[in-house]
């Protein structure tokens, strides 16, 4: 018994072995005197004879090839995985095939199975969050030098091929239009319309979309959950916000005036709550906002918040302030200091009753708040401990763990336990973008900004008129003499009250469509000094990236920008090629 034990164990092995060597085998595709393609090992024995007309590396024992036109799946035995009727073959994903058939597409794994039939005429690549477009039906048509299914349904598909939305809905949009600062939303997700381009991924976690018979328009739309669950019919609102706590904020939208209201989707019921005698795009400021936990806030002729039945619980606020990261609310009361509570419309006693306060800006951010008593500004905790004393001018928000402060004028850094982290020497101050952050932007008394390194408290020697925050090492900045944006931002309606001069123009320059700029990295090294657009900013940074991050020569930056700027160049027949552009 003990010796076939033994034998079992040895066979094991051996398998365990030849399917290991088998996997190892690393095929390297051949190609014999007629042309035709095969594989062979390392040695150069042939593996798979040579009858491909084309044929790709194995990757994970499967090899895509083509024999008389069509296209299949092989492993590394030579055997057929999917047949070879196909058009085309792409990798999907990791380990999803997709499939196309003519005008036809579909999916199939990396055992030949067909996970999703032939039958849809787009398949988009899957975003990150593992979702991704279907369509039936349509007919391509170019839009702005770009491909779309015109008058086709859509619906979608998870990271596996599985159909969580049938395709049968002419229009499916996302909520995507972040209102993050926005009058009126100013907080919250509005739905997108997109014109569903081939080339494009979806956005969001698809958590919620919105639907409707109109392939063309966003409004009138109804709601869907992610796995295709009708919630909301279309056609009760004009527009809709993204569902919070099981509640839906809608405008209803006339020609001189907007209608704001609630839509509870267990109820299936509506109710409004103000009514402006304004077109919304004429409305400056925030009408309402959306339900986050068990109360809303509703403007009037003052604020108010109501709960889920629309009843008021607390009135004459004449301003508000809202923290998602710490599920907060402070408004000003008819007395001018702040009451704080909770989203279940809970009194927080310890921060309540001074003359401001702001709100850590990120869930991650040490819980400390900025307020302000008999004049002065410092920080406290939750629970009202001291942390920074009440000895400045103005503190704005913790805001990845680094706190603006301003003292006789000038402004400066220090950290939630009040270590200083840069001097309170400069005009203005730029708010980190990300944590961590080691290099940053001051503004000197000249106006320009100037770059500090946190590392060595080092300032650079140049300035500049406009500047974005260091991102993976590179920064977007603007010398004197440079046109930024000839559309520059509403900054009254994008930006609260008190936001430092200089993030706000940070932002313009990050955000606005027509933003132009150098690269300058954290040595500051101009890496290029071609204007380069917002637009194609972080395409310039990866492909300095491939060449080693180092300043480009004055050849590359112009064919670099030549490349990736191609698809929006073009030219009479009859025009003349510069010797820059010739190469295109």
């Amino acid at each position: 018994m003990l010796i076939m034990m033994k034998i079992r164990t040895l066979l094991c092995f051996a398998v365990f072995a030849v399917s290991v060597g088998a996997q190892a085998q690393e095929l390297k595709i051949q190609v014999d005197k007629k042309g035709k393609i095969g594989y062979a090992d390392r040695d150069g024995n042939v593996v798979i004879k040579c009858q491909y007309e084309s044929a790709q590396p194995f990757r994970d024992g499967v090899a895509i090839v083509m024999k008389s036109g069509k296209t299949g799946l092989i492993d590394e035995s030579g055997k057929v995985l999917l047949p070879l009727k196909y058009t085309q073959i792409l990798t999907w994903n990791d380990d999803i095939f997709l499939v196309k058939d003519g005008k036809k597409m579909g999916l199939a794994d990396h055992r030949g199975k067909v996970l999703l039939p032939v039958n849809y005429t787009h398949i988009s690549k899957p975003n990150c969050y593992g979702k991704a477009l279907i369509a039936s039906g349509g007919k391509a048509t170019a839009n702005e030098k770009k491909t779309y299914m015109a008058n086709a349904k859509y619906g979608i598909i998870d990271a596996k091929g599985n159909i969580l939305v049938t395709p049968k809905y002419r229009g499916l949009y996302e909520f995507s239009y972040d209102g993050n600062n926005k009058f009126p939303y100013y907080e919250g997700k509005r739905l997108s319309y997109s014109y569903h381009n081939t080339i494009d991924t979806l956005v969001t976690d698809c958590s919620f979309l919105g639907y409707s018979g109109n392939g063309s328009s966003i409004y009138n739309a109804g709601i869907m959950d992610g796995n295709g669950r009708e919630l909301m019919k279309p056609g009760l609102y004009y527009f809709v916000m993204q569902p919070q706590s099981g509640m839906v904020r809608y405008y209803i939208v006339k020609k001189k005036q907007t209608l704001c209201g609630y839509h509870n989707l267990s109820t299936g019921k509506g109710f409004q709550v103000a009514k402006f005698d304004s077109h919304i795009d004429k409305i400056n400021f925030w009408t309402h906002g959306d339900f986050i936990g068990e109360i809303a806030p509703v403007n009037g002729t003052t604020w108010s918040f109501i709960d889920k039945k629309g009843t008021s619980l607390r009135s004459g606020y004449s301003l508000l302030k809202h923290s998602q990261a710490t599920g907060l609310w402070a408004a000003k009361n008819s007395e001018g200091k702040y009451d704080v509570f909770n989203d279940s419309n809970n009194g927080i006693a310890s921060l309540s009753g001074y003359d401001e306060i702001a709100f850590p800006a990120n869930s991650s951010d040490k819980e400390i708040f900025s307020v302000q008593k008999d004049g002065k500004f410092g920080c406290i905790t939750r629970t009202g401990e001291v942390k920074v004393p009440f000895v400045y001018e103005k503190v704005l928000g913790n805001t990845f763990d680094m706190v603006a402060v301003k003292k006789e004028g000038k402004w400066g850094f220090i950290s939630p336990d009040n270590i200083s982290l840069i001097p309170t020497e400069y005009a203005d101050v730029v708010l980190p973008s990300e944590p961590n952050a080691k290099h940053m932007w001051v503004m000197k008394s000249d106006s320009l900004y100037y770059h500090y390194n946190m590392a060595s408290n080092r300032l650079s020697a140049s300035g500049f008129k406009a500047v974005s925050n260091f991102l993976n090492g590179v920064a977007h900045v603007a010398p004197v003499g440079m046109i930024v944006d000839d559309t520059p931002l509403n900054r009254a309606q994008m930006f609260a009250p008190n936001t430092p001069k200089a993030t706000i123009d940070a932002l313009d320059m990050s955000k606005s469509k027509g933003s132009f700029g150098y690269l300058l990295n954290t040595n500051d090294v101009l890496l290029i000094d071609i204007p380069v657009s917002t637009l194609y900013k972080d395409i310039v940074v990866k492909e300095i990236e491939k060449l080693g991050g180092r300043a480009l020569t004055a050849t590359e930056k112009k064919n670099l920008l030549l490349d990736i700027t191609r698809e929006n160049r073009s030219y009479d027949l009859k025009s003349t090629l510069s010797d820059e552009e010739w190469n295109y």
